[in-house]
């Protein structure tokens, strides 16, 4: 077989969300052969500690060494491009040696590139631990964006902090969608941000239910499969291509 790029990918933060990223990919990549399917490897891996609770702890090494191991393990299986499939612990990406950081698609890149090509107002949906830990603030082209990205305040932060968890724990997805629009209608928009990747799982449910159709957006791991449908995925994200983009002081 010829030799082909490979998607890796850091999985079990939660296992949900990433197991639904890689139906994901393959509900957008059918093409008349199965052959021509991106090749994907995951490594699943739910004994992670808890993000949030490690982090704000300021115990973060154990969370580190977890993620360099499996990061390393990917880019020993060959993957040419690595996914980390939870945004919280993005935290920790400018921790990690330069030269499995530059295989590292940072899902806050695709994010704010999203906002800015939006040029409209987003909620952001996301765990307290980012909220907390700044990590949109940390970002180079925050500055330049941050009136398009609504805060919600500490009570709805709560809010939504639990949802996520509920989800984690298979809460029914049709259950969470009233507390979106909720929300979104409190903060006069009509657009989120799926700022955690338990939210790709009701970004998934909107779309079926047509209730996208009204309400916007911006989820990360839904415009990576479609870049890689598109075929536009290796080229977008070459290597190395978002270094700048990582801030060296989170």
């Amino acid at each position: 077989m010829a030799k082909r790029d490979i998607l890796g990918i850091v999985g079990g933060l939660g296992p949900l969300a990433s197991a639904e990223f890689v139906k994901t990919i393959y509900d957008h990549c059918h093409g008349e052969q199965e052959q021509d399917s991106p090749v994907v490897l995951m490594h699943s891996d739910p004994t992670f500690p808890d993000r949030t609770q490690s982090l704000l702890a300021g115990e973060c090494y154990l969370l580190l060494n977890k993620l360099n191991e499996i990061v390393n393990d990917l880019c020993e299986l060959g993957a040419t491009r690595i996914v980390i499939c939870c945004i919280t612990i993005h935290y920790l990406l400018p921790m990690l040696p330069r030269e499995s950081r530059e295989r590292v698609i940072s899902l806050l890149d695709v994010i704010f590139t999203l906002v800015a090509e939006s040029r409209k107002r987003h909620l952001l949906i996301s765990t307290t631990g980012a909220r907390k830990l700044r990590i949109y603030e940390q970002h180079v082209q925050w500055q330049s964006l941050k009136d398009q990205v609504i805060m919600p305040d500490e009570m709805d932060q709560t809010l939504i902090h639990n949802t996520i968890y509920q989800i984690k724990k298979q809460r029914d997805i049709s259950e969470v969608a009233p507390i979106l629009q909720a929300l979104l209608s409190k903060y006069d928009t009509d657009s989120f941000i799926a700022g955690c990747t338990e939210i790709h799982l009701l970004t998934k449910h909107l779309t079926l239910s047509g209730y996208r159709e009204r309400v916007g957006c911006i989820d990360p791991l839904t415009a990576i499969a479609n870049d890689l449908a598109q075929g536009r995925f290796w080229d977008h994200y070459p290597e190395q291509s978002r270094e700048s983009q990582i801030a060296e002081v989170y």
